[in-house]
């Protein structure tokens, strides 16, 4: 498990945003079974003057977004900006721009 901050591209609305994910990613130990291994957790940093909400979000290829009811989307103090919690590493990893594609 490492803490990480990543560059995603996530779909708002019909169009494509920049997003950061800042968190922690899974742990990878061989040592630990499936059922134990830790998986990553954080916050989406989303800036957007699209308004997003939970319906209105989709992943960089098109699919639905998984949505649990222990995600929250809340506006943050910077313009058309938004964070949303409880992000798991699983929910986003597909979604990950690596720094030559950006």
């Amino acid at each position: 498990m490492a803490k990480v901050l990543e560059n995603l591209k996530l779909i708002i609305g019909n169009e494509t945003e920049f997003c950061v994910y800042i968190g922690t990613t899974n742990e990878d130990s061989e040592e630990e079974s499936a059922e134990t291994k830790y998986k990553g957790n954080g916050h989406l940093v989303i800036v957007s003057d699209n308004n997003p909400e939970i319906s209105t979000i989709e992943h960089s290829d098109g699919t639905t977004f998984n949505i649990r009811p222990d995600m929250t989307i809340s506006r943050i103090s910077v313009k058309d900006s938004y964070r949303m919690d409880n992000v798991k590493y699983d929910d986003i990893k597909q979604d990950i721009v690596k720094e030559n594609a950006l």
